[in-house]
C-alpha cells in the first residue's frame, strides 16, 4: 500500500509539470500571437505607405529620367525613419507594376536604371522579424510577418481637398494654355491681349485671335446641389463654407467628378480679388476643373466637368491680372477615373490597389 501511494504522489507531480508547460505553451501563443497580429498590421500599414511614397517618386522619375535609386532611397527612409524600423529586422523590395495589370510584376526597381516607360506603380514586398516574448521558452526566439503594397498613378478623375479653386477653364482656352504653357487672364474672366510671355520674334499663335474675345472662364459651384454661392469672407473659416472664397481659399470639402455639371458661380472678379491674392500669396499651384459648356439648364448657364489641370498662379497688381502657368506631373488628392483610362494632362492621382 505505501508503495501505490508514493507512485500517485510521483504521477501527480509529472501532470502538474506538464500542465504547467501546456499552460506556458498557450500563453505565449496567446500573448506571442496578439503581437504578431499587431506587428502583421504595422508591417502591412508600412508596405502601403512605402508605396504611395514611391509611386510618388516614380512619376517624378520619368519626368526628369533619373534612375530607381531616387524610389529605392525614398523607400528606405520612410520605412528606417518614418516607421521606426531596424535596418538588420526588416527586408524589402520594390518592384513595377502597370495600373492595366497592377497584380503583374513588370521588373524590378534597379538602383542604375531609369523606370521603363509601361510602370505605372510601385510594389513594396517586406518582411519584418521580431523578439517573441514567451515563446523563446519553447525553443522560438523570433517571429517574422511580411505584407505586399501596391500603388499606382492615373489621371486624376475624383478631386477633393486644397488643390481646388472655383475656376473653371474651357476646353477650347485650354488648347491655349497648352500650346504657350501660360495664360493672363483679366479679372472680368477674358484671356488679356498681352503677350509678354512669347519669346522676342515668337509667331503669334493664330488660336488667340478667336479666344481673348469670348468668355473663357468662370467662376464654378462646388455645391453638391444646384445654385449660385455668395462670395462670402472665408479665408479663415474654422468651418466649412459654401462659398466661393472658402473654395478659393481653402479649396473644396466637397468631391469633384468628371462628367459632373457645375453651376456658374454668377458673380464677377471684383468682390474675390482679395480672396484670390490671400489664395495665390498662401498656395499658388492649384487644380482647375476644365470644362465643356451645356446648352440651357434651369440655372442658366451650366458647365460640364470634362477632366482636370495643374497651373501655378501668379497675380499682377498692375494688370489687374491672374496668369496661370501649365505643371507637367502634379500630384493632387483624389481618385483615378475609372481604370486608369481618361485624358492624361499631367496631373495625376495615386491610389492603393487593393
Amino acid at each position: 500500500m505505501p508503495v501505490a501511494r508514493q507512485r500517485a504522489e510521483g504521477q501527480a507531480l509529472v501532470m502538474v509539470a506538464l500542465s504547467f508547460i501546456v499552460l506556458v505553451a498557450f500563453l505565449g501563443l496567446a500573448l506571442d500571437g496578439a503581437n504578431a497580429f499587431g506587428q502583421r498590421r504595422r508591417v502591412n500599414n508600412a508596405a502601403d505607405a512605402a508605396s504611395l511614397a514611391a509611386t510618388r517618386v516614380l512619376i517624378a522619375s520619368k519626368s526628369d529620367g533619373s534612375h530607381g535609386d531616387a524610389i529605392n532611397t525614398t523607400i528606405s527612409e520612410f520605412l528606417l525613419a518614418d516607421h521606426n524600423f531596424d535596418a538588420v529586422d526588416v527586408t524589402w523590395q520594390a518592384s513595377y507594376v502597370t495600373r492595366d495589370d497592377p497584380d503583374t510584376i513588370i521588373g524590378p526597381v534597379d538602383d542604375s536604371l531609369a523606370p521603363p516607360s509601361d510602370a505605372d506603380g510601385v510594389r513594396v514586398d517586406m518582411t519584418f522579424t521580431f523578439e517573441t516574448f514567451f515563446m523563446r521558452v519553447m525553443g522560438q526566439p523570433t517571429l517574422s510577418v511580411g505584407a505586399s503594397g501596391t500603388a499606382i498613378y492615373g489621371p486624376l478623375g475624383t478631386a477633393i481637398g486644397q488643390d481646388l479653386i472655383p475656376l473653371g477653364i474651357s476646353d477650347s482656352a485650354l488648347s491655349t494654355l497648352l500650346r504657350l504653357g501660360h495664360l493672363r487672364v483679366d479679372l472680368r474672366g477674358k484671356i488679356m491681349d498681352d503677350y509678354s510671355y512669347l519669346a522676342p520674334g515668337d509667331p503669334l499663335p493664330s488660336e488667340l485671335d478667336d479666344v481673348i474675345t469670348d468668355a473663357n472662364f468662370a467662376h464654378v459651384s462646388f455645391r453638391d446641389v444646384a445654385g449660385a454661392p455668395e462670395t462670402g469672407n472665408d479665408c479663415a473659416s474654422p468651418t466649412v463654407a459654401e462659398n466661393l472664397t472658402y473654395w478659393w481659399c481653402q479649396g473644396s470639402p466637397n468631391q469633384l467628378q468628371i462628367n459632373r455639371e457645375l453651376p456658374s458661380g454668377g458673380v464677377t472678379w471684383g468682390p474675390l480679388r482679395s480672396a484670390i491674392t490671400t489664395r495665390i500669396s498662401d498656395r499658388s499651384r492649384a487644380v482647375v476643373p476644365v470644362y465643356v459648356s451645356l446648352p440651357g439648364g434651369s440655372g442658366g448657364i451650366y458647365y460640364q466637368l470634362a477632366y482636370f489641370v495643374a497651373v501655378d498662379l501668379s497675380y499682377s497688381y498692375s494688370k489687374q491680372s491672374v496668369t496661370m502657368t501649365l505643371l507637367d506631373d502634379y500630384v493632387s488628392a483624389g481618385a483615378m477615373i475609372g481604370e486608369g483610362s481618361g485624358v492624361e494632362t499631367g496631373v495625376w492621382a495615386v491610389n492603393l490597389k487593393r
